[in-house]
C-alpha cells in the first residue's frame, strides 16, 4: 500500500502556494529527479513524483516556459516507488531520491549522462562502461552541519531542508559514515552549555582511515571555559578537534601549533589532507574512479601526464607510483603544498605541482611548455571550457575527464571533439547515492 504524499512531506517548497492544483501524469525523470509532465503544451517539473505516476500536483512557481510544482497526492504510483529509509527524508534536502529504487535511481543516472552527450555534446553514439557502484549507505566520510537556535530555544542540527534556508533537525544520518553519524546525539547535549552557544555557524565533520575530525566555525573568540568543554568532548569521543574563526585559511588544532591531517589510504599511498580541504566524500567509489583512470591511461615509464585541478594529488601521485612523471596543477595554494607534502612522505620524486588559475589563459605559463602525451581533468561543476579551448596545444594522446556535472561534460566534450578527440569510453560513478548528483568518467583520445 503506498501511503498519500502532502506538500508538507516534501519541506518548504510550497512557498509560493497557488490556487492550481493540476491532475498530471509524468512521462519522465528531469537529471535533477523531478518528475517532468506537459500540461497544455507547457512543461511541469514535479518535485517527488516518478516516471509513470498519475499525481495531483500543485504549482509552486511559474516560468514563461515552464512550471515547476510538488506533488500533493499520488493518484496511479510507480511500481518502482519504494519507501524511503531516512526518517527525515520528508523535510532534508540531503538526499533526494530515496523513493526510488536503487538500481532505478542509477538508470536515472546513466539517462542523464547518455541524455546530455547527446544532446548538447553532439555525441551520437554512447560508449558505456560498467559504472562504479558501492554501498549506499554509511558511505560520506564528510559533512557540513548547520547549527540554528529557533523561536522556541531549541537547538538544531541538521541540513537545510529542501529548497528552504531552514534546518532540519536530526539525531543521525544514515549516509554518513556510523562513526560521524554517532557524534551528533553527543553534540545536543555539548552545545548548550557552551557560553558561545549562539556564535556557532556550522560543524564540519570528517573520516580518515585512522579517525574521525570535527572543524568547529564559531563567530567569537571561544572563553577558556568553551575550549575546555570541547577538548574534553573531543577526548572522549576520540575526535580531533579543530578551531576557525574567519576564513578557511583559519584554521587551527588547539592541541597543535599546527593543524593535524587526517589520512586515508590509495594505491599503496597514504595521502594527507584537512578536513576543509577538498576530498572525494566516498571512498569506496574514490578508489575504482582512480583504478578506473589508471586502467584508461595507461601509463608507463615513457609517459608525462598533466593532471590539471590535482588538489592534493589524488590522481596525481597513484599515476606517479606506476612510473610516469606528473606536473599537478591546481588553484589553491595549501593544496599545492599539501600536495608536494603528500609526495615527500610517500616517497615520490616523479611529480611536481604548481599554482595557477585555470580559469585564465595558461599558454604561456613554464608548466604549459612542457610535453605532456596524457592529461587527466577533474573540474568542479562549471567544467572546464577554457581549458578544453586550449588543450590542441598538448596534443596529447589520451585525456580522461572526471565530472560531477553532466552538462558542463556534454558542453565540453563537443569542445574536444572540434580539437580531434573521439569519446572512446564512458561510465557513471554512484558517488552520492539516494541523491540527484551525477558523477562520471570519459576517456578521450585523439582521433
Amino acid at each position: 500500500m503506498y501511503r498519500r504524499l502532502s506538500a508538507k512531506q516534501f519541506g518548504s517548497l510550497c512557498k509560493d502556494k497557488g490556487d492550481d492544483v493540476p491532475e498530471l501524469t509524468i512521462e519522465r525523470q528531469s537529471h535533477d529527479g523531478r518528475g517532468i509532465a506537459r500540461q497544455k503544451g507547457k512543461t511541469t517539473f514535479v518535485e517527488g513524483a516518478l516516471a509513470g505516476e498519475t499525481v495531483q500536483a500543485r504549482i509552486t512557481k511559474k516560468h514563461r516556459r515552464f512550471d515547476e510544482a510538488v506533488c500533493e497526492e499520488i493518484l496511479t504510483p510507480s511500481p518502482q516507488r519504494i519507501e524511503p529509509d531516512c526518517e527525515y527524508y520528508a523535510k532534508c534536502g540531503g538526499c533526494s531520491l530515496q523513493h526510488l529504487g536503487l538500481e532505478q535511481q542509477r538508470e536515472v543516472k546513466r539517462d542523464a549522462l547518455v541524455d546530455q552527450l547527446q544532446r548538447f555534446g553532439k555525441i551520437e553514439h554512447i560508449p558505456l562502461h560498467e559504472p562504479l557502484l558501492d554501498e549506499s549507505w554509511g558511505y560520506r566520510r564528510k559533512a557540513r552541519l548547520g547549527v540554528k537556535w529557533n523561536r522556541h530555544g531549541e537547538l538544531i542540527i541538521g541540513f537545510r531542508e529542501k529548497a528552504s534556508p531552514h534546518l532540519t533537525p536530526i539525531q543521525h544520518c544514515k549516509v554518513l559514515m556510523p562513526q560521524l553519524s554517532a557524534l551528533i546525539p553527543s553534540l545536543y547535549e555539548l552545545i548548550p552549555e557552551l557560553e558561545s552557544k549562539k556564535t556557532i555557524g556550522h560543524l564540519e565533520l570528517a573520516q580518515g582511515d585512522e579517525g574521525s575530525a570535527i572543524v568547529v566555525r564559531h563567530l567569537k573568540k571561544l572563553s577558556h571555559r568553551d575550549l575546555t568543554l570541547w577538548q574534553g568532548w573531543a577526548q572522549t569521543h576520540n575526535t580531533r578537534l579543530y578551531l576557525q574563526q574567519g576564513d578557511a585559511h583559519s584554521l587551527t588544532s588547539p592541541d597543535h601549533e599546527d593543524a593535524q591531517e587526517l589520512h586515508y589510504k590509495l594505491e599503496g599511498l597514504k595521502l594527507a589532507f584537512l578536513p576543509n580541504d577538498f576530498v572525494q566524500v566516498n571512498p569506496a567509489i574514490n578508489a575504482q574512479m582512480v583504478q578506473r583512470a589508471l586502467e584508461w591511461l595507461a601509463p608507463t615509464s615513457e609517459d608525462v601526464v598533466l593532471d590539471l585541478f590535482a588538489g592534493f594529488g589524488n590522481f596525481s601521485l597513484p599515476v606517479a607510483r606506476h612510473g610516469a612523471k606528473v606536473v599537478g596543477i591546481e588553484g589553491e595554494q595549501a593544496l599545492v603544498n599539501r600536495a608536494k607534502e603528500n609526495a615527500a612522505s610517500n616517497g615520490i620524486e616523479n611529480a611536481e605541482f604548481h599554482r595557477a588559475d585555470l580559469s585564465q589563459s595558461f599558454k604561456d605559463l613554464p608548466w604549459a611548455k612542457q610535453g605532456y602525451n596524457l592529461l587527466i581533468l577533474d573540474p568542479p561543476r562549471t567544467g572546464a571550457q577554457n581549458i578544453c579551448q586550449q588543450i590542441a596545444q598538448f596534443k596529447v594522446k589520451r585525456l580522461v575527464y572526471v565530472s560531477c556535472n553532466p552538462s558542463t561534460l556534454a558542453r565540453d566534450s563537443a569542445i574536444l571533439v572540434q580539437q580531434g578527440y573521439k569519446l572512446q569510453k564512458t561510465c557513471i560513478m554512484d558517488m552520492f547515492p539516494h541523491t540527484t548528483h551525477v558523477e562520471s568518467m570519459a576517456l578521450f583520445e585523439r582521433a
